[in-house]
């Protein structure tokens, strides 16, 4: 089993917790994590320690968690020096470990630095269920909703390009099948409980057809998804 590190990677508000919760309960080691907030009743499963490392990434080139780049970043020595320090927390912890912050997804270039044989698994949602979450708990409009889910899906599909990894529909009827599939294939127990998921976690319900903005990616993604 490789005990290369595990990301967790997509949009906010598209199932990453419960995605990374999940795996958690099939025996991925996550460390010490938020495990109840306020719009996240499970918790997020983040190290709070990791977002302002991410954040100070993002802010060097323009860019926040709600305005995400377009393009790749190269991280510097001294952010790198600043991602190194965080990962202390995760020495001594079983293997195989695992993070989830939805930053990481856009800045995976300064991970892959540290760790040439950093692992991916992606969660994905409706751009309109997206939207929902994020007018219900941030007060967004649409266009900034979809313009933010743009920019961290094309860095999915963009990695998704270059390397093979599961993405996860929130979303699906068969959720549970597709996260165990996705466990045996990083070398978890997949036949182990997983209470973590519950439909109640989910809010924005059955989504109709994408909006014509988003809909060739969302196609695109649901293509790539099993």
């Amino acid at each position: 089993m490789s005990l290369a590190p595990v990301a967790v990677i997509g949009m906010h508000r598209s199932g990453t917790s419960c995605l990374a919760g999940c795996l958690e309960n099939l025996g991925l080691t996550l460390g010490e994590v938020i495990t109840e907030a306020p719009h996240n009743r499970r918790g997020n499963r983040e190290n709070p320690r990791l977002w302002p490392v991410h954040d100070a990434v993002l802010a060097r080139v323009g860019a926040s968690w709600d305005r995400p780049p377009l393009e790749p970043i190269a991280w510097t020595r001294d952010e790198i020096a600043g991602l190194r320090s965080v990962l202390a927390d995760y020495e001594g912890l079983p293997r195989p470990w695992g993070f989830k912050d939805p930053r990481a997804t856009v800045l995976l270039d300064g991970w892959f630095e540290v760790f040439p044989d950093l692992r991916l698994a992606a969660s994905i949602r409706h751009p309109l269920a997206v939207a929902g979450s994020l007018r219900a708990r941030d007060g967004f409009d649409p266009a900034a909703a979809f313009a933010a889910w743009r920019g961290y899906n094309l860095a999915v599909l963009r990695w998704r390009g270059a390397i093979a990894f599961p993405i996860i529909d929130y979303d699906a009827p068969d959720y549970e099948v597709r996260v165990r599939r996705a466990a045996a294939a990083l070398g978890l127990d997949a036949q182990a409980p997983m209470p973590f998921r519950s439909d109640e976690l989910n809010h924005q319900g059955e989504q109709p057809e994408a909006p014509q903005e988003v809909r060739p990616m969302w196609r695109a993604l649901q293509a790539l998804a099993a």
